[in-house]
This record gives structure tokens, sequence and C-alpha cells, in this order.
């Protein structure tokens, strides 16, 4: 067995390669173009394991390696920094130190997730980033409008709202620049819909998805985005490692008889993090015993805290409904 540790780069990827005694046999920097990569892998000795560091560009990469090989890991990169030499870093040294700690078996994976997840990470985060530049946009027309002392009428992601905005009066130029911004936000709104029907047919396919929507808090959007996130709820073994997972648990550092309990863990899903306290409020207000266990922890604690303890109440209803594959339903 042969080992293959990679630094993944935009264009290029610099590979080392370890025997069976982990021995460095081979050391390369190669281009990133396909046939290239291709080449080189058909190269390397049978059986080999790959694994490369979680980078922005690795799904090419993983999709490309698993054509010569079903060992491929990914490394995360916070954890992979312990076994790093922390004065000295270039492309040979963090290839071969991913080479190194996966032939010594100690290698901090990922879950490389598959096409199709992929698929609906991507589109997800595209409606996000639609979402974020209308916001921006009707803030910025918003702005100009107070600027000019015409109020909007009304929330502008409305396009009835954007009709009534009165230009009567303005200079030519003015009126330019809101229209300019009116047509930027009917751009977004057209596209938001559009995306909208597609996550739509994608969550009425997906029986997960169906069954987190029974969950107070938890719309279309979010249903996608939460199993997506997850993947498969098989993978985790209890709900603490969901949580940490989701970023919700929180640093503990214990040493004799001292314990110290931090904030939460910024080593987390960031998307999942960010859905699950966005909607944990509609969660507090639908289930009673939810509201007034966020008051009381609210006066004990503070806002912040009684909010990411209520998520984690939150994500362990998603964790039963998932693990259990049921709907959800009140408790008498």
């Amino acid at each position: 067995m042969n080992y293959v540790g990679v630094d993944l780069h935009q264009k290029t990827s610099y590979f080392v390669i370890l025997d069976d005694q982990g021995q460095k046999i081979m050391q390369k920097n190669v281009s990133n173009e396909q046939p290239a990569l291709r080449a080189f892998f058909q190269s390397i000795a049978k059986p080999f394991s790959v694994a490369f560091e979680s980078t922005y560009n690795w799904y090419f990469f993983a999709d490309l390696a698993y054509e010569f090989t079903d060992r491929v890991s990914m490394a995360k990169p916070y954890e992979l920094k312990a076994f790093a030499k922390q004065h000295k870093k270039n492309d040979k040294i963090d290839a071969e130190l991913i080479a190194k700690v996966l032939w010594q078996g100690f290698l901090p994976t990922a879950v490389i997730a598959d096409q199709a997840t992929r698929e609906i990470r991507e589109i997800l985060r595209s409606r996000i980033s639609l979402v974020k530049d209308r916001s921006r946009n009707i803030l910025r027309l918003k702005s100009f409008l107070d600027k000019l002392g015409h109020p909007p009428p009304g929330p502008l992601t409305a396009n009835t709202h954007l009709q009534k905005i009165d230009t009567a009066g303005l200079p030519p130029a003015y009126v330019q620049i809101i229209e300019d911004y009116k047509d930027r936000i009917r751009y977004f709104n057209q596209k938001i819909l559009t995306m909208k029907n597609i996550i739509t047919d994608i969550v009425d396919a997906d029986q997960d998805m169906t069954r987190l929507q029974t969950i107070p808090g938890i719309g279309f959007f979010s249903a996608a985005l939460i199993k997506s996130e997850i993947i498969h709820i098989n993978r985790f073994s209890s709900f603490n490692r969901l949580c940490a997972y989701a970023g919700l648990a929180p640093r503990t550092s214990s040493s004799a008889q001292k314990l110290f309990h931090g904030a939460i863990n910024k080593n987390r899903r960031k998307h999942l993090q960010w859905i699950l306290l966005e909607n944990v409020y509609k969660f507090i207000k639908a289930i009673p015993k939810e509201d007034e266990k966020f008051e009381r922890i609210k006066k004990l604690k503070n806002h912040n805290t009684a909010k990411v303890i209520l998520a984690r109440d939150f994500l362990k209803i998603i964790y039963h409904v998932l693990k259990e594959q049921r709907p959800f339903y009140f408790a008498n």
C-alpha cells in the first residue's frame, strides 16, 4: 500500500508518496489540468490511499481521485494543525505531513459529500447569496430615499411597494439611480423565486426533508439546508457528536478540580449553526415549555446563552426525527 499526501492549490497540486514503511518514494508538483492529474494518478503503483486537505476547490479533485482508488480521504485543516511544525510551512512540507499522518492512521478526516448532496448545497448557497445581494440593494435604496426625504412606502422586497416610490420633483439623475436599484431588486426577486421552485421540488422528493418540516421553525429552505449539512444522521453515534458538529457544544477546559466552560466552538458547520440559531425563536414560541425554559435561563444567565441552549434542544428534536424516521409530534 502506498500513501499519497496532496497539497491542493488552484493551479497545481504537490504530491508526496510514501511506501508501506513510511519511506518517501516520490514527490512532485503536478498541474491541476485534468489530463495531467489523470496521467499522474495512473502512474502511481496500486493499491494506494490518497488524502488531501479540504480547500474551496476540492470537488473536482475528489471525483477524479475516486476514478483510481476508493481510498480517498479529506483532512480537516483545523485539526491537522496539531500535527504540523509551526515554524515551517510550504507545499512540500504540507503534502508530506498529510501523507505521514495518513500512513500512521491518525488523519483527522471530514466526510466527502456525494455529488447529489454537493449539488443541493450549492443551490442553497446560491439562494443565500441572492438574498444577501437583494438585501444589500434594498438597504442602499432605502438609504438613498431617506437622504432625499422620500421614505419608502413599505418593505421594498415587494414589487407593489417598489412601484409606489414617489420620484416626483426629483432631478433626472436621482430618478435614474432609483430606477436602477428597483431593476436590480426585481431581478433578484425573480431569481429567488426561481430558486425557491427548484428547492421545493428537491424537498418534496426527500422524505427526511419532508419530516423536518413538521418541526416548528423549519420551512422548506431550512429543511433542505439542515439535511444537506448533516448528510446521513447515522454517521453520528450520539446527539453530542451532532451537537459538536453543528458548533453548539461549548468549549471545555478542565484541570485538576477546575472546570471552565467557554464560548461555543468556532470549528463547526457554519451554515448548520447559522440556520439553527436563526430559526430557534420560531421553535421557542411554538412550544410553551421551551418558551418558559428560554425565559428562565435568560434571567439566570443572559439572552445569548439561553438562545444557544434552546438551539441545542431544537437540534435534539431534529436528531430524533431523522434518527427515528418519523414526523415531529408534541408530547403530552
